[in-house]
């Protein structure tokens, strides 16, 4: 069911001209289209269980309600009138921003938003470990906080790839020289508050003659400005002293000690 049949999405707030109204209302509904599109391509992402902290509201009269109620709440706080829309608000290449209209546990109606993929699977981090029992990790500079972090390779999954092959090919790409062999680890979600997806993580074992520590050029590109292999008390001194943050790091080397494949230092 089209979640805009018969509802008037363009609000009282947003209705500084008859043209501004249109164009508030068209934009509210390709956004729950797009909303309903998405719930026909991953149902699960939308389903109530019993007792769900915070039930999603499909009833476009329900939805329409709280877009009323934001809408009001976006205007006294001087907010752009598009914080009430509801649906899929942002799309690019990699995330898929959501919007949806909740009823909270104590019977509040709001919006909650979360990043969801195009699908079940997410990406995948490789923690590689050379032959001589060396960890390799990345001097990554990140555009969100605009830091560098001592991390292992990770990213996107492309299309057609499980986990393996993408922790493979990342491995593989930041650092430049392949992969022997990879070992999953378990699952990863990495921030269950804002996003769906739930990443792979692996060991991936390297050739240690084929490894390099100086980047290349491509590398370089992608913020990576140097690599470095740790014996296990150089990796384990980093981790006590705070040098390591990266959630996916610090979940794969916990794992792989964990099931026996890393042995802590003074073992």
């Amino acid at each position: 069911m089209d979640g805009t049949d018969g509802i008037d999405l363009a609000e009282d707030g947003a209705q500084d001209s008859d043209g501004e109204a249109d164009r508030v209302r068209e934009r509210r509904r390709a956004r729950l289209a797009a909303y309903d599109e998405l719930r026909a391509r991953r149902p699960e992402l939308f389903t109530n269980p019993e007792g769900a902290a915070f039930e999603i509201l499909l009833d476009p009269a329900e939805q329409a309600a709280v877009t009323r109620q934001t809408a009001e709440l976006a205007a006294a706080l001087g907010l752009s009138d598009d914080v009430a829309d509801i649906g899929v608000v942002h799309q690019d290449p990699y995330i898929r921003l959501v919007r949806d209209a909740v009823r909270f546990a104590d019977g509040r109606t709001g919006t909650y938003i979360r990043i969801v993929g195009d699908r079940a699977t997410g990406g995948a981090a490789a923690l590689p470990v050379l032959d001589d029992g060396r960890i390799v990790l990345l001097h990554h500079f990140r555009h969100a906080d605009r830091r560098r972090h001592w991390e292992i390779p990770r990213g996107f999954g492309e299309a057609g790839e499980d986990g393996a092959a993408t922790a493979r090919r990342e491995a593989g790409e930041e650092l430049g020289c392949a992969v022997r062999e990879s070992v999953l680890l378990g699952p990863y979600a990495a921030d269950s508050g804002i996003g769906d997806n739930v990443n792979e993580l692996h060991l991936v074992r390297i050739d240690t003659a084929a490894f390099r520590e100086e980047p290349e050029d491509g590398a370089r590109a992608e913020g990576i400005s140097e690599r470095r292999a740790l014996d296990p008390g150089a990796f384990h001194a980093m981790l006590l002293g705070g040098e390591i943050t990266d959630g996916y790091t610090l979940a794969a080397y916990g794992l792989a000690v964990a099931r026996g494949l890393l042995a802590p230092p003074g073992r």
